[in-house]
């Protein structure tokens, strides 16, 4: 009988014709490494920012999807902005064709400078929300599995893709 099943098995051949090439990647989600360098930084009265164009940020995002910023906690390590540390907080805005950070005291003081800090941006369209309804867009692992079908931190890169 085991001899029978290893020749069925081994007979086995595929009918049809071969189906179209999956898509490689995801078009859908994009996100960027950044890192802000001491000398990156603007001091604007009492408030530490960082600017960045980025062309992926278009109306439709603006309007119906999502842009998330993430810092840098150590390694592999990372928080959602809004992020409060202290009385220092580290806040972003999103509008077509880019963004910008802002770190603050709530106090009114100025912060020290912030140094260098790595951040991740990852911007999400409509149609990625709506297929991920559930996804805590917030968390950065939630959103890196949603993307990418994983959890490994280093996946969400330049271009995400899978």
């Amino acid at each position: 009988m085991l001899a029978g099943s290893v020749f069925s098995l081994n007979s086995c051949t595929k009918s049809g014709p071969q189906g179209p090439a999956g898509a490689d990647g995801n078009a859908n989600v994009i996100g960027i490494n950044r890192v802000v360098t001491v000398s990156s930084w603007t001091l604007t009265g009492t408030t530490y920012s960082a600017t960045f164009s980025d062309p992926d940020i278009t109306s439709d995002i603006v309007n119906n999807g999502v842009v998330e910023v993430y810092k840098a906690y150590g390694t592999n390590e990372w928080t959602n902005l809004p992020d409060i540390n202290g009385i220092t907080s580290t806040v972003f805005d999103f509008y077509v064709g880019g963004f910008t950070i802002y770190i603050q005291n709530s106090d009114g003081t100025t912060p020290a400078n912030p140094g260098t800090i790595s951040f991740r941006d990852v911007i999400i369209s409509a149609s990625q929300r709506q297929a991920h309804p559930n996804t805590n867009w917030k968390n950065y692992n939630e959103a890196n599995a949603a993307i990418n079908g994983t959890t490994a931190a280093s996946q969400v890169n330049a271009t995400v893709a899978p």
